[in-house]
């Protein structure tokens, strides 16, 4: 009876609403690196792609709308939300679910700080990204453990025939410059591509409407300033006809602000002490190294061995000048990350319309800390901590096409983590779905699937909050849709979902990591794209969220920081004189937080509601490969806050030059 109502939950929702939309241009292409990439999709669509919800960002979407890193790029998704809170580094929810539920991979990589389960998206820059895959909701079970909000594919640039490049500069408040250089090669055996940025910004502004405190008074928010560098590169070999070598290397580095909340006052029980913290130093390191092999048969196979870093130095210090360290909670910390890991997946083309994948993947994930903390007695405390685990993975998915108009997907895997100190622990995931083609227009599609996520070091070994007793997460995902195309070159797309999340960890009064007994979400997304004039893109999309904490006692009946509407409109015309203009509206409303005092009753309070509305013009200058652009963010001036006390960036003018060759 429970699965009922839930199946019915799900299509009450997909007829109140209408979900993710493919774009047109993001379709598979031959400037793209696929030599990892984790689920395989070959020329024809892949059956788990089709049964569940697939966003697919282009290149040239990209830059179109003027994204510099990975979190703008996702920022117009469905049922994505982009939030910058007091860590200062931005989090991509997905469907409700936290950023240590969203798996990001760079050709197969994966990117992750090991000690939390999350990521900078701030570190990834667009200019090497040919496509972003994102998955939202159950998705392939080849991807392990993990991802229980979903996956973020990034696939690289490869190098095209020929010798080509790019050159491009901007410049723009805040004292924001970037500069970025690619180039690509290629013959009949050989590609390779490469790319380099820098972009540093000493503060941002404030929108003129924002109400200045004593914490922040004047408009350049106070430690607000980024800076990255990136060095990119990736080398394909075709050994023979049916074999492929592919060497791909990242370097990044930079350091960055994290804002202090900008309204602290004791008696506001919602707000919190100001800490006034720094990333002094980042620097990290991926290399990898890529076999595939596809004979005239029906088996193939891929391997990939990987191996990424990451380290950082963080302090926070006494107050607003930055540069004492001798009060109760300033603390000096050097932490590395390590992960190394082997995965392989065995493709059995079983007929024509069968395909069965074989996935493996064993990774060591390891993390180290030292540094000194200060007490209450104003003495340093030394600490050293080292910390590993060791997570495999083995799956099996089946697709099938069934009488020209039915596909099917199965799938089971079966996880393992092995901890430094206490019990491994092992558990499964598994798919199924299937997608009918009613007609040459319309596509119904129904999958049901369970993930897992295992706890991440923080989680287990924190000084203050691990526990060792924590069990994996695990989550139920439903979902059922519809995808339409129309006349006009237009398209419809509809989905509904519920999910169950059991053994949600968070932590708890006492600030201890626990397992939360039941969280709920469930929802709509609605996405329709129109092209019905020539060089003329019009999208827009709407999605619902329901959260709520379903555990025993439970005292809040909204999960904290999960909007309930987001509304996007997206617009895009190339003038035949050279010109394109590209504007987008983004809506976020109903989004509630909690006090922080500890004390009872618990109390709940509403963010304002924004609207933001970018705007980008560039132009081409005639046949000389040289292109000039101006832009502007948040255009309005809107003052809006995405986590309580941290106002974000107002009105933001930019404008740059590109020569490609």
């Amino acid at each position: 009876m429970k699965r009922m109502q839930i199946w019915g939950a799900v299509l009450w929702a997909t007829v109140m609403g209408i979900s993710g939309v493919l774009p047109a241009e993001a379709q598979q292409n031959d400037t793209a690196y696929r030599l990892s990439e984790i689920v395989v999709s070959d020329q024809s669509e892949s059956r788990v792609e089709a049964v569940g919800t697939v966003h697919r960002i282009s290149a040239e979407q990209l830059k179109d709308q003027g994204a510099r890193t990975l979190d703008d790029a996702l920022q117009l998704i469905p049922g994505v939300y982009i939030r910058l809170g007091g860590e200062g580094t931005p989090r991509v929810d997905i469907r409700g679910l936290r950023t240590r539920h969203v798996q990001l991979f760079l050709d197969g990589v994966p990117i992750r700080e090991t000690y939390d389960d999350q990521f900078d998206p701030t570190t990834i820059p667009v200019e090497y990204i040919a496509e972003i895959k994102v998955t939202t909701g159950g998705g392939s079970v080849l991807y392990g453990q993990g991802g229980n909000g979903g996956a973020i594919d990034i696939i690289t640039k490869k190098g095209s025939r020929g010798v080509h490049g790019t050159l491009a500069a901007e410049a723009g408040e805040g004292e924001r410059y970037i500069g970025r250089a690619s180039v690509s090669v290629a013959d009949e055996k050989f590609d390779a591509f490469a790319s380099f940025s820098d972009s540093d910004r000493s503060y941002f502004y404030l929108s003129d409407d924002y109400r200045q405190t004593a914490e922040q008074n004047d408009n350049h928010r106070d430690n607000s300033d980024l800076w990255r560098r990136n060095l990119f590169a990736n080398m394909g070999y075709a050994l023979s006809d049916q074999s492929k070598l592919g060497i791909t290397a990242n370097y990044v580095e930079g350091d960055n602000g994290k804002p202090p909340v900008a309204n602290y006052v004791k008696t506001d029980p919602f707000t919190k002490k100001p800490k006034y913290e720094r990333v002094e130093d980042l620097e990290g390191a991926l290399v990898q190294a890529a076999l595939s092999h596809d004979p005239q048969g029906p088996l193939s196979f891929r391997v990939w061995g990987y191996y990424n870093s990451l380290s950082q130095e963080e302090n926070r210090y006494d107050d607003d000048n930055y540069s004492t360290q001798a009060l109760n909670g300033a603390y000096h910390q050097q932490s590395d990350t390590d992960i190394a890991g082997l995965s392989a997946q065995v493709k059995y083309q079983a007929g024509p319309d069968g395909v069965a994948t074989l996935g493996l993947s064993a990774e060591n994930d390891d993390w180290q800390s030292d540094g000194f903390t200060v007490n209450k007695a104003k003495k340093r405390i030394a600490f050293d901590e080292n910390r590993d685990v060791q997570l495999y993975s083995i799956a099996l998915e089946y697709e099938r096409l069934l009488m020209d108009r039915i596909g099917i997907v199965m799938g089971y895997g079966q996880h393992f983590m092995e901890k430094d100190q206490g019990s491994g622990e092992n558990d499964f995931s598994y798919l199924v779905g299937a997608h009918f083609d009613v007609s040459d227009t319309t596509r119904l599609k129904l999958s049901h699937a369970r993930k897992v996520r295992f706890p991440s070091i923080k989680q287990l070994y924190d000084a203050d909050a691990g526990n060792t007793g924590l069990e994996a997460e695990t989550t139920w995902h439903y979902e059922a849709g519809i995808e339409q195309s129309l006349p006009a070159k237009s398209t419809l797309q509809l989905t509904g979902f519920y999910i169950d999340a059991e053994d949600f960890i968070e932590k708890d009064d006492t600030d201890i990591y626990r397992n939360y007994e039941k969280y709920r979400f469930y929802g709509f997304e609605v996405a329709a794209e129109t092209r019905f004039i020539e060089d003329l893109m019009l999208r827009i999309s709407y999605a619902w969220l329901d959260s709520k904490d379903e555990s025993d006692n439970a005292e809040r009946d909204e999960l904290q920081y999960r909007p309930e509407h987001q509304l996007t409109l997206e617009g895009r015309y190339r003038f035949d004189i050279g010109l394109t203009a590209y504007a987008s509206v983004r809506y976020v409303a109903d989004q509630y937080f909690y006090d922080s005092d500890g004390n009872a009753p618990l109390e709940k309070q509403k963010l304002d509601n924004f609207t933001l509305v970018n705007l980008k013009l560039s132009q081409k200058i005639g046949k000389t490969g040289a292109e000039v652009y101006v832009g502007a963010e948040n255009l309005l001036d809107e003052d809006y806050e995405e986590s309580y006390g941290l106002p974000q960036p107002g009105c933001t003018l930019y404008a740059g030059v590109e020569f490609r060759f």
